[in-house]
């Protein structure tokens, strides 16, 4: 799994050290990491993937509960996780969170913009935060799974707080690149899972004896 996580981060460093490079030359260091740009198309790959894989492990379970009555969980995290990357993806592709800050004034009579849209991404956190609390034994059951989440977890609390104010160029460089090193991590807690949970089901699986 070590392995593995360094070839995902080393990945996506490259990602954003080309995108920097790229941006540099046009003149604006954060043209790649603007909406529907590189570093927006490959976050949000990773958003689908990691929710296909989330449903791919409520499927396990299931299949780890039938085999084995000891285990009495239903996996509604991961159904809950699968659901709620995937709105990431969306938000992500199609922005849904930006200018929430902006119409929430309106309804007061306010126009101008706010520029807290970092407010949002962290009320998001705040949720998953809660719904990761909530569920923790399904963290918690595989080491490498919690270290991922909670790496996660830091990133998007930077994320969150560099998304607030007026962005330059560079901020936006760094807000971008901290969301995208969360979303890899959060990808890793799933594959981690997935792993732990493919181990579970071949240790339960019954086993048949030669006949003597």
């Amino acid at each position: 799994m070590t392995k593995l996580a360094l070839a995902f981060f080393l990945v996506n460093l490259v990602a954003i050290s080309a995108s920097a490079i790229s941006g540099y030359r046009r003149g604006n260091v954060a043209y790649r990491f603007e909406e529907k740009q590189a570093i927006t198309f490959f976050s949000s790959n990773q958003l689908g993937a990691t929710s296909l894989l989330a449903w791919i492990i409520y499927l396990l379970r299931r299949r780890l509960i039938r085999n084995d009555q000891a285990h009495n969980r239903t996996g509604l995290f991961w159904v809950i996780s699968a659901l709620g990357f995937l709105y990431l993806m969306l938000d992500e592709s199609f922005q849904f969170h930006e200018g929430m800050d902006t119409g929430l004034f309106r309804l007061f009579g306010r126009y101008e913009n706010p520029m807290l849209d970092g407010v949002f991404t962290g009320l998001y956190g705040i949720a998953a935060a809660a719904i990761c609390y909530y569920y923790r034994a399904e963290i918690l059951r595989y080491r490498s799974t919690l270290v991922f989440f909670c790496l996660g977890g830091v990133f998007l609390v930077a994320t969150s707080v560099l998304n607030v104010g007026a962005e330059g160029p560079v901020q936006i460089v760094f807000e971008e690149s901290s969301k995208l090193l969360g979303v890899v991590s959060f990808l890793l807690g799933h594959f981690a899972a997935f792993l732990g949970t493919l181990g579970d089901i071949q240790n339960n699986l019954p086993r048949h004896h030669p006949m003597g």
